[in-house]
């Protein structure tokens, strides 16, 4: 991937940060691929946040208008390894223009202080050009004359009326299976923690003799699942950048979001990027999992206690 374009974004600390934060002050760099792209090309970004290596960033938002000329197809992306932290994002444009990028904001803070935020004000722009020839008019091809028919269509009656003498037969066998009791369904008797901390259990005696990308598939899922239970959200179908909305919406515990973005990054690393990984770090991965979910589930019933004695108080 080449980029040549720059622009570095100084972020605002405030005058309360400090005097290391004045000698390193936080930025971001964006970067964006060389040269003219057309409308509907898949546009690949890099933003890399520069600064002191003690500063604590927090994730990268793009603040992309529902109405504008960009459409995100890819979410920030954190590359694995990168102190201070680069990400990666893919956006598709659909005008013909110089256009700017959308708004890239994060947010900064030193060990212990508070967070400030840091907004890109002068972000690169992007030639789009059109998937048209230049300087040619194109007249748009003719449409075609619709196929029509005439008569009862009979050559489509034998190969309609199979599938559907099937799927009849199919269901008169389900509900006789049904009335006879033959049927059965898997539901799980365990609460979410008991089973998060079981399926963790299985994987952490399977490393050494499976697969890494079997292991970081069944974690992956099985960490989506416990999140849709605790949440009552559809975890199970949010992508990792998804789920760290999700926590940072219903306002879990910085310590559980920060775990779940480490251990869905060695996942991801694993599965979709085919990253080497070896033992060890697959078992940290799998303790980090159970803390995480520990520490979830004593938030989670802490809240559950405070607002049942709100409920009596009131």
């Amino acid at each position: 991937m080449r980029f040549i374009s720059r622009v570095v974004v100084a972020g605002l600390l405030g005058l309360a940060a400090g005097t290391t934060v004045a000698q390193s002050p936080a930025e971001l760099e964006v970067m964006v691929p060389d040269g003219a792209v057309r409308v509907g090309d898949r546009v690949p970004i890099r933003v890399a946040a520069r600064g002191g290596e003690d500063l604590l960033w927090g994730e990268l938002r793009v603040d992309v208008d529902p109405e504008g000329p960009w459409v995100m197809v890819e979410a920030p992306r954190e590359i694995e390894g990168a102190r201070p932290p680069v990400w990666e994002l893919v956006l598709v444009p659909l005008e013909v223009a110089d256009l700017t990028l959308p708004s890239l904001v994060t947010t900064v803070r030193e060990p212990g202080g508070e967070a400030f935020a840091v907004a890109a004000a002068g972000v690169p722009t992007v030639k789009v050009g059109s998937v048209l020839p230049e300087g040619d008019e194109v007249d748009p091809v003719p449409l075609r004359d619709p196929v029509g028919v005439s008569g009862f269509p009979w050559e489509w009656v034998v190969p309609l009326a199979v599938p559907v003498l099937a799927a009849a037969a199919a269901l008169g066998w389900w509900v006789r299976r049904r009335r006879t009791g033959g049927g059965s369904r898997v539901i799980s008797t365990l609460a979410p923690l008991a089973e998060i901390e079981a399926l963790l259990d299985r994987l952490g005696a399977r490393l050494g003799r499976e697969p890494a990308e079997g292991i970081c598939d069944r974690l992956a899922a099985g960490m989506r699942r416990y999140l849709e239970r605790q949440s009552d959200q559809p975890a199970g179908d949010m992508t990792s950048f998804e789920l760290r909305l999700l926590a940072r919406k219903l306002g879990w515990a910085e310590s559980i979001r920060r775990a779940l973005q480490e251990v869905m990054a060695v996942a991801d690393s694993v599965r979709f990027g085919r990253h080497p990984v070896d033992e060890a770090q697959l078992r940290g991965a799998l303790d980090l999992a159970r803390d995480l979910a520990r520490d979830l589930n004593s938030q989670l019933a802490a809240q559950a206690e405070s607002d049942e004695a709100a409920e009596a108080a009131g």
